[in-house]
């Protein structure tokens, strides 16, 4: 099976900078670009999807929801594929939390995925739930094609995971809004083989 994982199109609050997590913004104007371009990429690769899967997130079932009809698939909200939850940072911008607690920071965004926010979770539980549903929802399925749109974060625990075994470099893979993943699920195995893929939002605007 083709496993296409997508990162939601650009928020507000990613705009400005903010913690997002279970919390939620409307897509900027270049969100709403990002998606139309994804589309027309994922369109031009891949002939038709068979299944959508999406975060309960409004910002990703946007997303979910263009792509699917464009394909004509039907789409389901996934709780597990939903952001890891940054408890009682949501809503604070990221330079505003490397300023007053810059070890938490730094833990959180960098160097230790098992730290775990006041009120929230682990971005290593966070990454569990992605790859458990992958592992034992998917795999077991017989589609040839699926989507699944969910967060920055989680997946860069996620790819940390199947790219090298271990999370200490989880930082590593970021990728921007609206990038996709394409992983090859078969047998119980699950490769990347390829992540990161923007090339499709080279000519959208900077501003």
């Amino acid at each position: 099976m083709n496993l296409i994982l997508i990162r939601h199109a650009e928020t507000a609050w990613n705009r400005g900078g903010l913690i997002q997590g279970r919390q939620d913004s409307a897509l900027t104007a270049r969100g709403i670009h990002e998606t139309t371009a994804l589309i027309t990429a994922l369109a031009h690769e891949f002939p038709s999807v068979d299944a959508f899967y999406t975060s309960p997130a409004g910002r990703a079932r946007h997303m979910g929801d263009a792509i699917a009809s464009h394909f004509g698939c039907p789409l389901s909200v996934e709780p597990l594929v939903q952001e890891q939850a940054f408890g009682d940072y949501e809503g604070l911008s990221r330079v505003q939390l490397q300023r007053d607690d810059p070890t938490s920071a730094e833990a959180l965004f960098s160097t230790d995925a098992a730290f775990t926010p006041p009120g929230g979770e682990s971005l290593a539980c966070a990454a569990q739930r992605l790859l458990s549903f992958i592992q034992n929802g998917l795999a077991a399925t017989q589609n040839i094609t699926c989507c699944v749109v969910t967060h920055g974060h989680i997946l860069q625990g996620a790819l940390a995971i199947l790219k090298d075994g271990k999370m200490d470099n989880f930082s590593r893979y970021a990728q921007p809004n609206a990038s996709y993943t394409l992983l090859s699920v078969a047998s119980g195995r699950c490769e990347v083989i390829q992540w990161g893929i923007a090339t499709h939002l080279r000519h959208l605007s900077q501003t």
